[in-house]
C-alpha cells in the first residue's frame, strides 16, 4: 500500500463530503480498512501530514482533486443514514456504555438508538457496562437481563455485551505501561494540598518520582497495602489547560470495602475512573463511532492525553445534547430517591421516564425510535412535547389495537317499553324493561323529557332522574338527530392507572377476552395498556388521549 498517497486521496474525499475539511479519525479508519496489517504508529505522521495538507487547500481546488480520484476508491461511499450525518466510516463499531445503577431511561436511550442505528449494514453495537463504581452509583444485580429486555424490547441488536468490572486486570496492565511510559504517576498527597497546587497550575511533588517508584506505590494500591485515600494514581497532561478538571486527571482510586455484585471484583480494591476505563475498551474493543452526552466532551479532551501517551488514534466522536420529556422524571438519581421514599412505585412508575416504564403504559417501541432518531445528534438540549410524542404513537398504533366501549363513573338506566330486538352484533335486548349501565356524565346532561339515541339501538325519553342513575322510555327506532348515549348490559370492573397518582373507574363488557400487554382504545378516555386481567376487574395503564 502506498500510504502517503492513500492518505491524501482518502483526506481529499473526506474533505470533499464534510465542507472541505478532513477529520483526521475517518481518514485513519479508511486506512485501516484498507490493509488491517498495518502500523497505525508509524504511519500516523504520514496520515497526520496528509490531513493537514487538504485542510489548508481551499474547496475548488478540493473538488477538482475529489473529481481526479473519483472511480478510484476502493471501498464503497457509506450508505447515508436516514437523518443522521455520514461520519464517513465503514462497518462501524459503536457502543452504549451505562452505568448500570438504574434501568436506563429515554435519554440514555438516545445513545443506545443512535448507535444501533449507525452499526446497521455490517458495523457492530456493544453493550459495555461502565460498572466501575461500587461505592456511590453501585451496580444493580441482574444488569445484563434488565437492560438487555429494554434494548431487545427498542429493537436494538446488541452484537456483545462487556462489563468493566469484569477487565480490572486489563486496567492493571496499561496502569502500569502508562507508569513505565512516564505518562502516570501514584499521588499520595493530601486531596486538599494536591487541588490548591493543582489551581495555582504547580506540580504536586509526587509527579517527578521515578516510574519505578511510582510502579511500586501501586503494587502497594493493588495488594491494599495502601488503603482508600492514601493513593490515587493519576494521568499526566497540560498543567497550564484551561480546564482545572484537565489537569492531571486521576486514572484509579483506592476502595476499602467496595460493593459489587460481580463475584470477579470481590477482592479487587483499585477501581479505574470511568474516564481510564472508558478510553481503554474503546480502543481494546475496537470501537470506532462513540456518541454519548455533551457532558462527556470533556472526558474526551482528557483520554486524548491517554491515547497520545499509548499512541492510539482517538475514535470519531459526536456529542449530543441533554432530553427532557415533557411532565415525565428522567434522573436515575431522583428516581431511586423517590422510589425509597415512596414517591414511585418502582421503575416503571407511570410518572417515570425509564424505557420500562413507557413501555408498561403503552408506548410502541418504534416510537421511542422516531422521535430519538428525529432529534438526531445535535448537541443542543431537547425537550420531548408529550403531545407530539403521544401523536407519533397514535400514527405507530393504527391497526394494532382494539376499540373497547369503556363507561367511566357507571349509573343504571331502566328503560321501559321496550321491544325485544336483536342488534347487528348479535346482541339481545329484552322487551318490556331494559337495564342499561351508562356514563353519569351524559345522564346528567341530559334533560327530563328530551330524547337520546342509544348506541347502535334505539331512541329514548328521559323521564326522570335518580341517585342511581335515571329512568327512560323507548320512543323508536327510526335514527334521528339527539345526543347518542353509549351504554352496556353485562360489565366487568376497570381502573385506568393514571399520571400524578391519579385513578379512574369504569366498566367495560364481561365477554371481552382481554389480554396482558395488549394496548386497547377506550372509547372517550383515550388509550391504555392492559395491565392485569381479573375475573371480575381489570387494571389498565393510560397511555395518553
Amino acid at each position: 500500500m502506498d500510504a502517503e498517497t492513500d492518505s491524501y486521496r482518502y483526506a481529499i474525499k473526506n474533505a470533499y463530503l464534510h465542507e472541505g475539511k478532513a477529520d483526521m479519525s475517518a481518514v485513519v479508519g479508511k486506512i485501516k480498512a484498507l490493509d488491517k496489517n498495518a502500523d497505525l504508529k508509524k504511519l500516523m505522521p504520514v496520515i497526520s501530514e496528509a490531513v493537514k495538507k487538504v485542510n489548508a487547500m481551499g474547496f475548488a481546488e478540493i473538488e477538482n482533486e475529489y473529481r481526479r480520484f473519483e472511480g478510484g476508491y476502493e471501498l464503497r461511499q457509506p450508505e447515508k443514514k436516514e437523518g443522521l450525518p455520514d461520519v464517513g466510516l465503514e462497518n462501524i463499531v459503536t457502543r452504549f456504555a451505562p452505568n448500570p445503577n438504574g434501568p436506563f431511561h429515554l435519554g440514555n436511550a438516545r445513545a443506545a438508538i443512535l448507535s444501533d442505528e449507525y452499526a446497521k449494514n455490517g458495523g457492530k453495537f456493544l453493550l459495555r457496562f461502565d460498572d466501575t463504581d461500587p461505592k456511590v452509583k453501585k451496580p444493580i444485580t441482574n444488569a445484563k437481563e434488565i437492560f438487555m429486555e429494554d434494548l431487545n424490547w427498542l429493537e436494538c441488536s446488541v452484537t456483545q455485551v462487556y462489563f468493566a468490572s469484569d477487565r480490572l486486570g486489563i486496567y492493571y496492565s496499561l496502569m502500569e505501561k502508562i507508569i513505565e511510559l512516564g505518562g502516570a504517576y501514584v499521588c499520595t498527597c493530601d486531596t486538599e494540598k494536591w487541588k490548591k497546587l493543582t489551581v495555582e497550575k504547580n506540580a504536586c511533588p509526587c509527579r517527578d518520582k521515578s516510574p519505578q517508584e511510582h510502579l511500586k506505590l501501586f503494587g502497594e494500591m493493588v495488594s491494599h497495602k495502601l488503603k482508600e485515600g492514601k493513593a490515587v494514581l493519576r494521568i499526566k497532561t497540560d498543567l497550564n489547560h484551561p480546564d482545572p478538571s484537565v489537569r492531571d486527571w486521576w486514572a484509579a482510586k483506592i476502595v476499602d470495602k467496595p460493593e459489587h455484585p460481580n463475584p470477579n471484583a470481590k477482592d479487587r480494591h483499585v477501581w479505574p475512573s470511568y474516564n481510564f476505563a472508558s478510553a481503554i475498551d474503546d480502543h481494546e474493543l475496537g470501537t470506532t463511532l462513540i456518541i454519548r452526552g455533551q457532558e462527556h466532551k470533556q472526558n474526551k479532551t482528557k483520554q486524548e492525553f491517554l491515547y497520545t501517551y499509548f499512541g492510539w488514534v482517538y475514535p470519531k466522536a459526536f456529542h449530543f445534547g441533554r432530553v427532557k420529556l415533557e411532565g415525565m422524571v428522567l434522573s436515575t438519581s431522583k428516581i431511586k430517591a423517590g422510589i425509597e421514599a415512596g414517591i414511585y412505585t418502582g421503575w416503571d412508575d407511570i410518572n417515570l421516564g425509564t424505557i420500562r416504564a413507557l413501555r408498561r403504559r403503552g408506548f410502541a417501541p418504534k416510537t421511542l425510535r422516531d422521535i430519538i432518531l428525529e432529534i438526531g445528534v445535535k448537541p443542543s438540549d431537547t425537550t420531548i412535547e408529550f403531545a407530539k410524542l403521544a401523536d407519533l404513537n397514535r400514527k405507530n398504533l393504527v391497526g394494532k389495537f382494539s376499540s373497547i366501549e369503556f363507561i367511566e363513573d357507571p349509573v343504571v338506566l331502566e328503560v321501559g317499553f321496550c321491544p325485544a330486538i336483536t342488534l347487528e352484533d348479535g346482541t339481545m335486548l329484552s322487551e318490556g324493561t331494559q337495564r342499561f349501565i351508562v356514563p353519569k356524565k351524559e345522564t346528567e346532561k341530559a334533560k327530563i323529557g328530551s330524547t337520546v339515541r342509544l348506541k347502535h339501538a334505539y331512541n329514548v325519553k328521559i323521564n326522570g332522574k335518580n341517585e342511581f342513575g335515571a329512568v327512560a322510555e323507548f320512543v323508536g327506532t327510526q335514527k334521528i338527530d339527539v345526543p347518542i348515549m353509549a351504554w352496556l348490559l353485562e360489565t366487568r370492573d376497570l381502573e385506568a392507572i393514571m399520571p400524578q397518582k391519579q385513578k379512574a373507574f369504569g366498566v367495560i363488557d364481561a365477554g371481552l377476552k382481554l389480554k396482558e400487554g395488549e394496548v386497547v382504545y377506550l372509547e372517550r378516555f383515550g388509550y391504555a395498556r392492559i395491565d392485569e386481567v381479573g375475573e371480575k376487574r381489570a387494571v389498565a395503564w393510560f397511555t395518553h388521549k
